[in-house]
């Protein structure tokens, strides 16, 4: 089995001929079963009924994890104590107060012994050291469940051998974490229990109309975008893809930190999307003000509010009031019960309490006393204790403010900068200095004399504002790194791809590109195909503006079919497969438009009750063709009126009210007869376009029917969405592509009756 590598007393004298890869598979071993025995996981292999040792034997059997933690324990030696080192998280007031309990219980235990040792029988004096033990463990274990620092201190990762064996040292919670627990995921994904069936039944469904959901597909881009914020500390990466592909998922996943891919506190994220119509001196002072209010809620989620005058003018007041409400409460509550006169309840308790010697407190205090005093005694006990409570909390939390404040002096001082330079950006100051001076003649006349100065700040140059961005940016990227709060900073601009004119892009990025290359920042710029292609066309004669900008580029593809059972398993668990594959084929893989097939999918559930195949594929076929049949009329309607467009025009109106497969393959052979590979002419890339869909649509209601059986779903099925994707593309490719599906799954070809 794979744990006895991790076994000192398993070590052979093969091993030792090669330490280092014996090592490795020890601690991955280790990983490995750590991770395994991990709740979650657990909780997942429960609900896929699969044994633990399959996941175990076929995760030790990877050669490339085991590469990477190769890789790993090389970099731990290398770096040595030269590596990023996280801020230590700060003790909060809470846990202090539970820590000073717990010492104060165990002091009050061990002092009341003390005082009433010489007073107790020989009974309880055993009785009494026998519990001292129990005691001691229960208020030690009271601070180790309320304080994390203890907890982690007491808790350390469960390993056989040392760190320093292994070769992790402290990244050995990183690399069960960001290594070895994706993997297990991706083998249980691999592994999951599928379910066949042609009626639209699931369990409940997760996060399918939320984009910032935390299930991510591991595709290889998702990989590489993990690699590249790993490795990369600055630098400008060009994130490609078609529209839909899910390049802003991807810029909100690494804003959320799911993909920072380090052991390190996720970076500082500002995400910014780029205007249609832009200057490029504004887009950057926008810019800045993202990074100075990103930096401002990191360092206050670090060292926690400000606590100026004001606030502890607040807290004194609000502390005045509550103490005015709870004596006021325990004299009306005690007043009324007490058997004395109300007026005098404070003074005769005073008295009762003072005249109470230890260690004889049950007699005076309860049993002496009537029922009804005896309740107003209780009432007050617990107000009194709840006071107790509260100012030993307030003391605490105050040393803890006042030691934190000491310790954080380096985010505090970032945190007045990143106030300057946002109150620099939006407003412009004015500044009036001046002198006036009167003097009085004898004749009654006066003379007098003014002068003023007005001394405005000129608006920045495009130049210094760049250079301004430049000097903040590295500041906040040098003194996070500092103070442990994260190491780099990331900057996203979005939507650069939705600028229609290509050269206004590569117009707005010659603009901006002045602030890439900052020390410790790293950028990510979404962009369109051509910008990508223009990239790869780098070591042919050409250079643009975004090859002179980037210095990598990562594209998004669409899903597989496989990325896309597993996104809709994901949020549809339980679902049979069929349904999975019909909505591959209709969104073509593409991340945006398969979310939408999705929620329509779930749609039909309520209307129809347990809707089959046939009934879901149906309802969303025609609604498709219904969208797209408007946009090929009104794509009609704007151009010339020809001889041929005339013919196609009752072919078009005839597309929303068609219905049945075979009616829509001889639509299809209509509207595609005299067409030709030109695309350039618009009634005829109208009549491709209309054609090689409506023959998508019939194929897909063809193939999707409820006859559809496991045996059936075959790959071949990824060729349908390869047409979807090719209908955007070429219509021309996209009708050869269905015609090759069709005669080879024996489907009719179209041709007109």
């Amino acid at each position: 089995m794979t744990g006895e590598r991790s076994d000192p007393h398993s070590i052979g004298e093969e091993d030792l001929e090669d330490f280092d890869s014996w090592t490795a598979q020890a601690a991955l071993a280790s990983l490995i079963d750590e991770t395994l025995g991990s709740p979650a996981v657990t909780q997942l292999l429960a609900r896929e009924s699969l044994r633990t040792e399959v996941v175990r034997e076929e995760l030790f059997a990877n050669e490339t994890l085991l590469a990477k933690i190769r890789t790993l324990q090389d970099q731990v030696m290398a770096e040595g104590d030269r590596g990023f080192r996280p801020r230590n998280r700060a003790m909060s007031p809470r846990e202090a107060s539970w820590l000073v309990v717990a010492v104060l219980l165990g002091f009050a235990y061990l002092s009341l012994m003390t005082a009433a040792w010489a007073q107790l029988p020989l009974f309880f004096r055993i009785f009494a050291g026998l519990m001292m033990p129990c005691v001691l463990f229960a208020t030690g274990a009271l601070a180790v469940r309320k304080v994390t620092a203890l907890r982690e201190w007491t808790n350390p990762d469960a390993m056989q051998f040392h760190e320093e064996q292994f070769g992790l040292g402290p990244r050995r919670s990183f690399a069960a974490r960001e290594i070895v627990l994706p993997e297990v995921r991706d083998v249980i994904s691999a592994h999951r229990r599928l379910h066949f069936g042609t009626t639209l039944v699931f369990d409940q469904q997760h996060d399918l109309g939320e984009e910032d959901s935390s299930r991510i597909v591991p595709t290889a881009a998702a990989k590489r975008l993990r690699r590249v914020l790993e490795r990369a500390g600055s630098g400008a990466v060009a994130l490609g893809g078609q529209r839909g592909s899910g390049k802003t998922t991807a810029i909100r996943s690494i804003q959320r930190g799911l993909l920072h891919g380090s052991e390190n506190p996720a970076p500082l994220v500002v995400v910014a999307s780029a205007p249609a119509t832009y200057d490029a001196r504004d887009f950057v002072l926008h810019l800045h003000k993202l990074l100075c209010q990103a930096v401002l809620v990191r360092v206050r989620q670090v060292v926690g509010p400000g606590t100026g005058w004001r606030w502890w003018a607040r807290r004194v007041l609000r502390g005045t009031v509550d103490l005015v409400v709870s004596a006021t409460l325990g004299w009306a509550i005690g007043g009324l019960l007490w058997t004395g006169k109300f007026t005098h309840f404070p003074a005769e308790l005073w008295q009762t309490v003072t005249g109470v010697q230890f260690p004889e407190l049950i007699g005076p205090l309860w049993t002496d006393q009537p029922v009804s005093n005896r309740i107003a005694l209780a009432a007050v006990a617990v107000l009194a204790l709840r006071w107790v409570a509260k100012l030993l909390t307030a003391t605490v939390g105050a040393l803890v403010i006042l030691l934190r404040r000491k310790s954080s002096a380096g985010p505090r001082a970032l945190q007045a900068e990143a106030r300057r330079q946002l109150l620099r950006i939006q407003y412009l100051l004015t500044y009036t200095t001046g002198w006036s001076g009167k003097l009085a003649v004898p004749a009654g006349g006066e003379l007098g004399r003014t002068r003023t100065t007005q001394r405005a700040e000129q608006q920045l140059t495009h130049p210094e504002v760049v250079d301004e961005f430049r000097a903040f940016a590295q500041l906040t990227a040098e003194s996070l790194r500092e103070e442990g709060i994260t190491d780099r900073v990331v900057v996203a601009i979005d939507e650069l791809d939705k600028i229609g004119e290509q050269d206004k892009a590569q117009q707005l990025v010659n603009d901006i590109k002045g602030i890439f290359g900052v020390p410790g920042c790293l950028y990510f710029v979404a962009v369109s195909d051509d910008a990508v292609l223009s990239f790869e066309q780098r070591g042919l004669a050409v250079r643009d503006a975004f090859d002179s900008a980037f210095s990598e580029v990562v594209r998004l593809e669409s899903f597989t079919l496989d990325e896309s059972r597993l996104w809709i398993a994901q949020r549809l668990p339980g679902v049979p497969e069929q349904f999975c594959y019909l909505g591959h084929c209709l969104s073509g893989g593409l991340p945006r438009d398969l979310r939408r097939t999705t929620i329509d999918m779930v749609d039909v559930t309520t209307e129809h009750y347990e809707p089959s195949l046939s009934t879901v594929t149906s309802i969303l076929v025609c609604t498709d063709l219904a969208a797209k049949s408007s946009g090929f009329i009104a794509q009609a309607r704007g151009l010339p009126q020809t001889p041929e467009l005339a013919e196609l025009w009752p072919k078009l109106l005839r597309v929303p009210d068609t219905r049945e497969a075979v009616e829509l393959a001889e639509l299809a052979a209509s509207l595609h007869e005299g067409a030709t590979p030109d695309l350039a002419d618009a009634v005829n890339r109208l009549r491709l376009h209309s054609s090689a869909f409506v023959l998508f649509c019939a194929t897909v209601l063809d193939m999707f029917t409820d006859a559809l059986t496991q045996s059936r779903l075959t790959p071949s099925l990824h060729e349908l969405a390869i047409a979807r994707r090719r209908l955007a593309l070429d219509p021309h490719l996209a009708w050869a592509a269905l015609n090759d599906f069709r005669k080879a799954h024996d489907l009719p070809l179209p041709s007109r009756a």
